[in-house]
């Protein structure tokens, strides 16, 4: 039995939680890694590249992803057996469904892959896919423990993804602009999750923005790089590289995007946090994706 205060979960309770086919499907995250597809091949689109290519490039960004977020699940798995977050993560590596081992070879067969298809689609783009996997590596080696560390490396995936499907054509000031704007997006949203994660996370060891710095002052942070992200996506529209369309759709990304950082600025809480992260992350960053596409054509 576990009492209320108890941290660690009784693992044996929890055995094979998924069946093999869904521990495998669980590692593929695709809650998280869809968006990093969509933002390499929309980059790719408006780099000019041609459909075929940022469909390839998409799936080789979309591998790195996979092979990123179950790395993350092998380097926390001792963690995630710990407290509510047990009971958030579901990690299959934690839970029995898959042995650490098999997680491990799942993540670099997805890296490989990853490799590949970069080499073989677009040879430019292995210079900022080299600095992912360095990214990826070191946060699975707890190399970003800090809390603005960790933020910034995740800002720095989303802002290399981007340059990732840019280098398969060309690499103009709106496409710089547009990755400074991911980069920002993410920087700041770390904080939103990590408010969204705060009553699991306050238990165990993480350190994250809120503990560090403190709820409200995280919202602050979190609004003010969301607000700067928006003005850079405006800014790529004035570079004269998309069309109309890329200005009515992020004429309501911004809309509704402020909107949001201004809820959470000045009512933060997990709830709020949890319902903005899928507003933000996936709903929001979809609309701008596709402002990306439809606007280069």
């Amino acid at each position: 039995m576990r009492g209320r205060g108890t941290e660690r979960i009784d693992v044996s309770e929890r055995r094979a939680a998924f069946s093999k086919p869904l521990a495998f499907f669980w590692l593929l995250r695709l809650n998280r890694t869809v968006m990093v597809a969509m933002i390499t091949g929309a980059a790719a689109v408006a780099a000019t590249a041609g459909v075929t290519t940022a469909i390839r490039i998409a799936l080789a960004g979309w591998c790195l992803a996979v092979g990123g977020f179950s790395l993350d699940f092998y380097a926390d798995r001792d963690l995630d057996a710990k407290g509510p977050r047990a009971e958030m993560r579901h990690n299959p590596l934690t839970d029995g469904s898959l042995s650490p081992a098999t997680g491990l070879a799942f993540s670099m067969t997805f890296i490989s892959v990853s490799f590949v298809v970069t080499l073989l689609v677009a040879p430019r783009a292995l210079l900022p896919w080299g600095i992912i996997l360095v990214i990826i590596v070191g946060l699975a080696l707890h190399l970003f423990e800090r809390p603005l560390a960790r933020a910034l490396s995740l800002g720095l995936l989303q802002g290399l993804y981007a340059l990732m499907g840019g280098v398969t054509g060309r690499l103009s000031p709106g496409l710089w602009l547009l990755a400074g704007m991911f980069f920002l997006a993410m920087f700041g949203g770390r904080g939103m999750i990590d408010i969204r994660d705060f009553p699991q996370d306050k238990v165990t060891r993480v350190r994250t923005l809120p503990k560090r710095y403190g709820v409200r002052r995280t919202a602050h942070f979190t609004a003010i790089c969301l607000l700067i992200a928006y003005a850079l996506s405006l800014a790529a529209y004035f570079t004269g590289e998309f069309g109309p369309i890329y200005l009515y759709l992020d004429v309501a990304f911004i809309a509704v995007g402020s909107v949001c950082a201004w809820l959470f600025a000045t009512r933060p809480s997990p709830r709020l946090a949890y319902i903005l992260t899928l507003v933000c992350m996936m709903g929001m960053g979809s609309l701008i994706c596709l402002a990306m596409i439809l606007g280069s054509m």
